[in-house]
Order: structure tokens, then C-alpha cells, then sequence
């Protein structure tokens, strides 16, 4: 194989991992951290039932941060995707 053609390929390659990185879904531990901070400072009497973290999360969603509030509450354009 060309040695350009290898460069290419190893570039295309690489391109593509990055951008299916950026568009891949947070993992739970991702979630876990972006929203720790808050669900501790808002919701601290329902730890740990994980269903009341998430709704006293969603009540409280004006006072989150922004990367918390993206994965409780995203905007109606990313829900349609």
C-alpha cells in the first residue's frame, strides 16, 4: 500500500473516532459526575434512592448547573435527534 494512501486512511480513520466520541451518549459514571455536585447540594435527603435523586433533580432543574442540567433536562432540539 502507497505510503500516502496509509496516511490518509490513518487520518480519515482518526477523524472518525473523534467525532463519533463527541456525538456518543454520556455514560452513567459521565452523568454521575456532572450531577453529583448538585443532587448532593439539592437533593442530599433522598440519597440514594436513585428514581427520587432524578425527580428532585427535575424539580430543581432551574438551580442546576449546566452540564447537569443538559443530562436532566435537554433542550427540545436534543430530545428530537
Amino acid at each position: 500500500m502507497p505510503k500516502n494512501l496509509k496516511r490518509i486512511l490513518g487520518a480519515a480513520f482518526i477523524l472518525t473516532a473523534m467525532t463519533t466520541a463527541g456525538l456518543a451518549e454520556p455514560t452513567y459514571e459521565e452523568e454521575q459526575a456532572d450531577c453529583e455536585g448538585d443532587a448532593l447540594r439539592l437533593c442530599g435527603p433522598v440519597i440514594p434512592d436513585h428514581e427520587k435523586i432524578r425527580a428532585c433533580l427535575v424539580e430543581y432543574q432551574a438551580y442546576l448547573t449546566p452540564a447537569c442540567r443538559a443530562i436532566v433536562a435537554p433542550q427540545r432540539s436534543e430530545e428530537t435527534r
